[in-house]
């Protein structure tokens, strides 16, 4: 069996699991290009990172002492009832990556500073895998597809935690790209019913390590 740890929290993935993770990795991939790595060359060599398959290591994870709402200049909810909501300041642009699902929601300050959010579909992913999708599993997806990029690409800090993003429990997974010097970090967040998981991620330089707080604004639909 696997061990999957979240903050002294073990999860135990039998064997037979395996393969419905692989399958729910690749159906999720082909669903939204929101849960894609971040589009790099393959490069020669062996990769750092940080944790095993399946297993987190013991760094912290991202996370900012600063106060929201003093760090930067909060004006207008940007999202809609599927997704949610973030509260931004006019610097922000709707950004769109070709392949996305219609659902998914995209805003940046830069082509390198972009905050994403999506929803799945619990049902409708059980119904295709045969794996109960919930926060975890999808976090734990995740972190199955960033590992296999990792045998290929150049990716380090490779991290799993329980960090709340607002005031939701979440589920992050994060890594760093140092060849483009680019951060991504995501959260996985069931819906009060469990018939949902949410998605939001934050794209963006070691410069602008700041960028960070905005994700931090997320609202959940019917919140």
């Amino acid at each position: 069996m696997l061990e999957i740890s979240w903050e002294g929290s073990v999860v135990i993935l039998k064997m037979k699991r395996i393969l419905g993770v692989a399958l729910c990795a690749a159906m999720l991939l082909s669903l939204s290009s929101c849960l894609r790595l971040i589009v790099k060359s393959a490069h020669s060599g062996s990769s750092e990172t940080s944790s095993e398959v399946y297993g987190f290591s013991s760094e912290e994870p991202v996370s900012s002492e600063e106060d929201v709402s003093s760090a930067i200049s909060l004006n207008k909810e940007y999202g809609n009832e599927t997704v949610g909501w973030f509260t931004l300041d006019s610097t922000f642009f709707q950004w769109y990556t070709p392949g996305n699902a219609e659902t998914c929601v995209q805003y940046a300050k830069s082509p390198t500073e972009i905050l994403t959010m999506d929803v799945f579909d619990c049902a409708s992913i059980k119904e295709q895998t045969g794996v109960d999708f919930d926060s975890l599993t999808a976090a734990n997806t995740k972190m199955y597809q960033l590992e296999q990029a990792s045998q290929t690409e150049n990716i380090q800090k490779l991290t799993g935690a329980q960090e709340s993003l607002g005031n939701y429990p979440a589920y992050q997974v994060y890594c760093y790209y140092p060849d483009d010097d680019q951060y991504l970090v995501t959260w996985y967040m069931d819906s009060p019913d469990k018939t949902k998981v949410y998605y939001v991620a934050a794209e963006f330089r070691s410069s602008e390590m700041d960028f960070f707080n905005y994700a931090q604004t997320y609202r959940m639909p019917g919140n």
